[in-house]
């Protein structure tokens, strides 16, 4: 358990405003770390305190096109997209 709390307060430290700011109803591209990227919306539900950089999202790739439920680390996040772009992307297989 004290090395899942060392990586969250190590992950903390890497957020930019930019990241912190991103709220419920955003669209997001991520790094999966396997090669594809992955587009994310972030759903309400936002959690606060110590675990305030976490946000509650439904993430697609090519790989999981139907979309996985789950909380994200805002630090993860390249960066925040239009819906625009996210619903273009998703006609296009998650294919960025």
């Amino acid at each position: 358990m004290a090395a899942i709390e060392e990586a969250r307060i190590a992950a903390d430290a890497k957020v930019k405003p930019c990241q912190a700011a991103v709220k419920p109803g955003d669209c997001f591209v991520s790094d999966s770390g396997e090669g594809f990227a992955v587009l994310g919306e972030v759903l309400e539900g936002c959690p606060e305190g110590r675990l305030q950089h976490y946000r509650f999202s439904r993430c697609h790739s090519a790989v999981c096109p139907e979309g996985e439920l789950g909380d994200v680390h805002v630090s993860t996040i390249r960066f925040v997209v239009t819906r625009e772009f996210f619903e273009a992307m998703r006609s296009e297989g998650w294919l960025v």
